[in-house]
């Protein structure tokens, strides 16, 4: 049955992320993403629609953070400062009361301050009731907002097909 992760089993997840990115190291890759999208856990902590928790992690913008800034602060005890890191956001939940771009550029801002390399953003899954106007390039505004409002190397995702598009 989910439950809400103790402070306890929340440092075990932190450590875990930190030993991730050991092992990635010790098996030659040259750079480490960290997944804050898509409904996954970190991106749960992120979004008021999925974060009810009462706690340091939950209720304001800086509480919600608070989880995914001590994951990086753990990958980058190990991760050599030479090698970039990356991290995956949902620029928006596309649903009213949810994570919005005006938190993405907000967030990315802090991430720039932090030494993330690059901001990887796509969008949604936390809910079933997004309304997501998919279409070719149909998040590259989203990463283009981040990029501008934020000056951090962003990329952009979202049923980019061909070079021309993509350039």
């Amino acid at each position: 049955i989910p439950h809400a992760l103790t402070t306890t089993e929340i440092a075990a997840v932190v450590n875990d992320f930190k030993n991730v990115a050991v092992r990635s190291l010790k098996a030659g890759f040259k750079l480490v993403e960290i997944h804050a999208a898509h409904g996954y856990l970190i991106n749960q902590f992120l979004s008021p629609l999925c974060n009810q928790r009462t706690d340091e992690y939950g209720g304001s913008f800086e509480n919600r953070i608070k989880f995914l800034l001590e994951i990086i602060d753990a990958v980058k005890t190990v991760w050599p400062a030479e090698l970039p890191i990356f991290v995956r956001i949902s620029a928006t939940d596309w649903v009213e009361g949810g994570w919005t771009i005006d938190d993405s550029v907000q967030l990315a801002l802090i991430l720039k301050d932090k030494g993330i390399d690059l901001v990887d953003a796509s969008s949604g899954g936390t809910s079933p009731l997004a309304k997501i106007p998919v279409g070719p390039g149909y998040q590259v505004q989203l990463a283009a907002s981040v990029k501008k409002e934020s000056g951090i190397l962003t990329g952009a995702v979202g049923i980019i097909t061909n070079a021309q598009q993509a350039e």
